[in-house]
């Protein structure tokens, strides 16, 4: 099998701190793979060792000829004030010194010796062929492609780095790996700050990209749509298994089991010939008790199966018990000057319901959380609690920590607990010796998650409202929190944008988008399709509303005119299509015309300069108009599709 990309007996120490040892994997061409692991296990240094950013103590890479790599590292860091289509077409930057040096060798050939002429074209031929190869002739066109899947609008071209937040500023750095057509992508926490439009544009771009990607995610919905491989990193070592996250589970449990049951089945055995040896090393049957000790040092043992550290949030406990009717929003309405968040929003929850509020970036829900805890009052309409409710708010931002206090001491400064009692908790959330005493203010954002999570429980609120409760999060910890979920005995609305989580925990979502609340009965994988159903609908509704007008035809002038102004419109844009896509194909059959002439010795041999210069003069043209025209037959096709 050849690979692409194969790294071999690696090692990494962090002073007498082994990060990895003697690790090895490969990937093929056009394999799409993940790497998993429990957060801090070293995902992150692995990758940043592969791309060069840190040093290797032992071990090699390989990476086959002309193979180039993209990487999204989890923090991008540019010029605050450099532009965003200056930031993304950055990355171009080779292109268009390309693009610079073919104009000069077509100045060059120009008025070139027939002698010099000879060098200059091979010079042109070949840098030609790079450009093509590396996309100059699509690159603005690829650029706005990946911008608009990602969420951005024309509008945001011009803005400056420092005006956009973190999770703005994630995408971008995602834009600028997206739009260079590269060998393999490493990606690291790709879905960070997208919302579900944008991963599910992203899941479909890797499924169609044609070169290898390796990504690391604890987004298990992500990496069951987008992976055929799974790379396990556990114990300071990587295991592959085939097929995406559900199917490795499955394999990792029924090893496990096999590996506990031959772990078990040997120790029985060993103990069984032990006794047989202690028994008889002495008597009439000493030569069989030396033979099976013999045979017992040379046994090669099954290493004792090792317990992982598992996050454990006990269980669920309540205040006590709410009313039927839980919370009631009354034509809630919210705006900032700008514009307007949701207006008259009218919903009620009722006791024991799982409810998830979904809906894209921006449309509020961060908000509409806050106004129901009351951190922010609405321009109109109120919030209505209902009998007995104790709300319990995780925040995603754990505003409730104090960064300046130790582990053990938030817990003791809040809660009536021992030090013994508060040991025993926080062990259940992974925080033991040493981590206790470290302030809050040095813990990961995975930590603090955790440490919010375990006052969260504390506060035994029979309403929870989490804004984002997985994030930061490893696949263990994420499995934990459904599992406390699932037997919660109180009323849950949450805001999350994984959809694995989501699927597990809500058995009714709420869409916020465009100022309104639409209501699903079921969980992820039910509201998709009810989604889908009713887009199918839609379509089905509005082509049955075309054949009615056109059945009222002779009787409605207007609509009449309606409809003949849009099909004229429609045949225009088809006829101008066409004429692009004529335009294209004759500029492209031109271009390859002009440099076949431009190579061919004969064309110089009578030193006609004014046929070179009109050579010259036609090429610089068909680079110009050429690019030009794939935009205007993107942006021709955009409007058709809006008809």
């Amino acid at each position: 099998m050849a690979y692409i990309f194969e790294a071999q007996n690696l090692t990494k120490y962090f002073g007498a701190n082994c990060i990895f040892e003697d690790l090895s994997f490969c990937l093929e061409s056009g394999e799409k793979a993940s790497l998993i692991g429990a957060n801090g296990i070293g995902k992150t240094t692995l990758m940043n060792c592969l791309m060069g950013k840190e040093s290797l103590d032992e071990g090699s890479i390989r990476l086959e000829t002309g193979i180039s790599i993209g990487y999204l590292e989890q923090i991008p860091a540019f010029s605050e004030d450099t532009t965003l289509i200056g930031i993304v077409m950055e990355v171009f930057s080779d292109i268009f010194a390309q693009r610079k040096r073919l104009a000069e060798l077509e100045a060059i050939m120009s008025h070139a010796s027939e002698e010099s002429l000879e060098k200059a074209l091979r010079q042109y031929g070949a840098l030609r062929d790079a450009y093509e190869r590396a996309g100059g002739f699509v690159c603005e066109a690829q650029t706005r492609k990946v911008l608009a899947g990602l969420g951005f609008k024309e509008a945001d071209f011009e803005r400056p780095f420092s005006g956009f937040s973190g999770g703005e500023k994630t995408r971008i750095s995602l834009a600028r790996i997206l739009v260079r057509d590269h060998s393999i992508l490493f990606l690291d926490e790709p879905t960070n700050h997208l919302d579900l439009d944008s991963i599910e544009w992203l899941e479909n771009y890797i499924k169609a990209y044609r070169g290898a990607v390796l990504v690391i995610s604890h987004d298990r919905y992500f990496l069951d749509q987008v992976t055929q491989t799974t790379f396990s990193f556990e114990n300071r070592h990587i295991k592959r298994y085939k097929g995406n996250y559900s199917a490795f589970m499955v394999q990792k449990a029924q090893e496990d089991e096999a590996l506990a049951h031959a772990y078990d089945k040997q120790q029985r055995e060993i103990e069984k010939t032990e006794e047989y040896i202690l028994k008889n090393k002495a008597g009439i049957k000493s030569k069989q008790a030396r033979g099976r000790q013999t045979r017992l040092n040379r046994l090669e043992r099954i290493e004792k199966p090792q317990e992982q550290l598992r996050f454990n949030m006990g269980n669920s406990n309540i205040h006590s018990r709410t009313g039927e009717k839980v919370l009631y929003l009354d034509k809630i309405s919210f705006s900032f000057p700008d514009r307007t968040l949701f207006s008259n929003l009218e919903e009620e929850i009722r006791y024991t319901e799982r409810v998830a509020l979904l809906g894209p970036n921006g449309m509020g829900k961060t908000t509409l959380l806050k106004i129901i805890l009351g951190q922010i009052q609405p321009q109109q309409g109120s919030v209505r609690f209902g009998a007995r409710v104790k709300p319990a708010y995780f925040d995603q931002e754990h505003s409730n920590l104090n960064p300046e206090k130790t582990v053990m001491d938030e817990i003791l400064d809040n809660y009536d607990l021992t030090i013994e009692e508060a040991k025993s908790l926080l062990a259940r959330f992974l925080f033991r010796d040493d981590d206790l005493a470290k302030t809050i203010g040095s813990l990961s954002g995975g930590e603090q998650g955790r440490l919010s999570l375990l006052k969260l429980t504390l506060e035994k609120g029979n309403f929870l409202i989490l804004d984002e409760p997985t994030n930061h999060l490893d696949i263990n910890s994420r499995g934990a929190i459904e599992k406390y979920l699932q037997n919660y005995p109180g009323t849950l609305l949450m805001v999350s944008h994984d959809r694995f989580f989501v699927d597990a925990v809500a058995d009714r979502i709420l869409e916020l988008d465009k100022g309104q609340l639409t209501s699903y009965i079921g969980n992820y994988s039910d509201y998709k399709q009810k989604k889908a159903e009713l887009a199918k609908l839609k379509a089905n509704q509005a082509e049955i509303q075309i054949q009615k007008k056109g059945s009222e035809v002779q009787t409605d002038k207007e609509n009449r005119k309606n409809r003949s102004n849009e099909r004229i419109v429609k045949a225009k844009l088809r006829d101008q299509v066409q004429t692009l896509e004529k335009e294209i194909q004759g500029l492209e059959q031109r271009l390859d015309e002009v440099t076949q002439e431009l190579a061919n010795p004969e064309t110089y041999q009578n030193v006609d300069f004014e046929l070179q210069q009109k050579l010259s003069k036609e090429l610089e043209d068909i680079q110009i108009r050429l690019p030009q025209a794939y935009d205007e037959w993107t942006e021709t096709i955009s409007q058709l599709e809006t008809l």
